[in-house]
This record gives C-alpha cells, structure tokens and sequence, in this order.
C-alpha cells in the first residue's frame, strides 16, 4: 500500500512580500532607482515554509493572524490555491504583515518589514486541538509574533512533544540584534526542538560562539535534537550528535532569494518524514532551494519538479 501523506502545521507569520529583481548595490546617500516590475508573493517563514511543504505533497495546515486587507486576501487565496488548512484569525484593526524585499546581484539582500497583524498572534490562537494527528509542527516567524517568543513558544513546543509530533524551529535574524534577554527568549524553545534551523549568523548568535559549528554544538547542548545550517553558496549542513554531514549546493543563477530558507526546510522536513537519509533530505533540500532561488514567479517547486532537477544534476552539484 503507498505510504500516507506526511500531516503537518506550520505556526507563525502570514506575511506579503514585495520583491525586487537583482539589482546592482545602491551607492550611498539619495537615490532614485528603477526596476521593471515588483513581484507580489506571499512570504513570512511560517507562510513560506507551508505552502511549499504543501507542494510537494504533505497534508498542511497553517496557524496565523491576518489583517482585513488586500494582503489578508492574496494570502487567502495562496492557502487555497495550494491546498494548505488555514486556521487564521482576522484582525481588524491591523494590516496584514508586509515585507519590502531589496535583491543584489551576486547575492544578498535587505529585507524591511512590518509584522502588522502578526503582532496580535496569542497562543489562545491556536486551537487546543490543531496538533491532533499531525507528524510534524514547524514553528517560524519567531520574532515576528512577539507575543508568542519566548515561554509561549516552549510551552507550543513541549505540547507537540508530549502528543508524539515532530518540532522544528527557524528563528530568522532579530531585527533587534541577538541582545541578551532576546537570546534568552530564544534558547528557552531548545529542549524541545528537534530540528533547528538557521542560517550561519543565526546560528552564530543562538550558540555564542564565533564558529557556526561550534555554535551547533552549544545549541544541541541547550537540548536541540540536531541543527541544520543554511550556508548560501557552499550548501547546507546537519550538526547532531552522530556527527557532522555537509552537502553541496547547487549552481543556480540568483533570481529570488528571498525565502530560500523556508523552501529548503519544507523540503528537508519533508525528506526526513518519508524517511531519506540525512545525505538524501539534505541534497533534496539544496535542490528545491536551488529551483527557488532561480524562479521569482513559480516560488514553490512541486515533488515532481525536484526530482527531476535531482535526476538532472545526478553526480554533479
């Protein structure tokens, strides 16, 4: 009989990007630039994460707060469009959160965003039985849904724990830079964390050390179960205690990096759970991020799209 389709939540932030094409670095003081066009897509690292994990084929639901707005409705329908479960509550006194997304060529990019109605996401959102049946819970958009950062979360954590679900965790970069009490906050999801997430900076101030490994080391410490890093044009990696796997990107021209993070942990989390390999979900991963990072307009790469990518590079990265 075929294997079920893997059942997961996402929980965080339902956020609209406006994205700009790769763009040659801005020279200092007023500018006035032009660009062919903005993309419009949805974003946010929960949003993100969901509705690519839905595309290569797991049963998803995602769990956020939306404004009553034109934004609200674009992610509406991407939920749809996708096939993802959205328990959304609307709120009407904020707009839906809003990202502005500045791409360089060669790589790197500014992103400035208003967290808009995902301020308002309390853990009283979330419905004491949206982790039934689920495999996996990915929690993402930590410091964009403040009220849930810190205490909140773990206890978010702990629950699917204790129900036999999966947890991952992506945190993103503070926009508020790492200080202390923030730091704290964040550590105090680690126990009960299976996968975290991150990109080497991330990872770097999450652990306190200058080495991103060495700073995986620390974060399985403090009670993660292993830590996946993003680490751009050299590929991804896996820390946990059976050692250390490195895998190799992909050559792909830069078109969209916004939101490679969240593709390649749809895709990871989505390997793991049809139970590939370390080597093989992070190689997959790689892929679908790779398929992202080269198509503004198609941002999510379907299962069969990946493996043919895959099949494609067999032997070559």
């Amino acid at each position: 009989m075929p294997r079920r389709a893997p059942r997961v939540i996402a929980i965080g932030d339902a956020i609209v990007d406006r994205i700009t094409p790769p763009m040659p670095p801005l020279p200092r003081g007023d500018f006035q630039g032009h660009i062919e066009a903005f993309e419009t897509l949805p974003g946010g690292n929960a949003t993100n994460f969901a509705l690519q994990i839905a595309q290569l084929g797991a049963k998803t639901a995602f769990v956020g707060v939306l404004g009553r707005d034109a934004n609200g409705d674009l992610l509406r329908q991407a939920y749809r469009r996708h096939g993802v479960r959205a328990i959304v509550r609307t709120d009407a006194g904020r707009p839906t959160g809003a990202t502005v997304a500045l791409s360089w060529i060669g790589g790197g990019r500014a992103l400035i965003t208003s967290l808009g109605a995902n301020g308002a996401f309390r853990l009283s959102d979330i419905p004491p039985k949206a982790l039934d049946g689920n495999d996996h819970l990915h929690r993402a958009g930590f410091w964009w849904t403040p009220r849930l950062m810190g205490r909140p979360t773990a206890q978010l954590l702990a629950r699917a724990r204790h129900a036999g679900v999966g947890t991952s965790l992506d945190m993103s970069t503070d926009p508020h830079g790492w200080t202390d009490a923030r730091i704290r906050a964040a550590r105090m999801a680690l126990p009960f964390v299976d996968t975290f997430f991150g990109n080497e900076v991330e990872v770097a101030a999450l652990g306190g050390k200058s080495s991103p490994f060495e700073a995986a080391m620390r974060i399985l410490e403090l009670g993660a179960g292993e830590v996946v890093i993003h680490r751009g044009k050299r590929g991804s990696a896996r820390i946990a205690s059976d050692g250390v796997t490195k895998m190799r990107a992909f050559s792909v021209p830069v078109e969209n990096p916004t939101g490679c993070g969240d593709v390649f942990n749809a895709a990871y989390v989505y390997a793991r759970l049809l139970d590939d390999s370390v080597s093989a979900a992070l190689r997959f991963a790689n892929a679908a991020s790779a398929l992202h990072i080269r198509d503004r307009r198609r941002p999510y790469p379907t299962l069969s799209g990946v493996r043919r990518f895959l099949a494609s590079r067999s032997g070559r990265a």
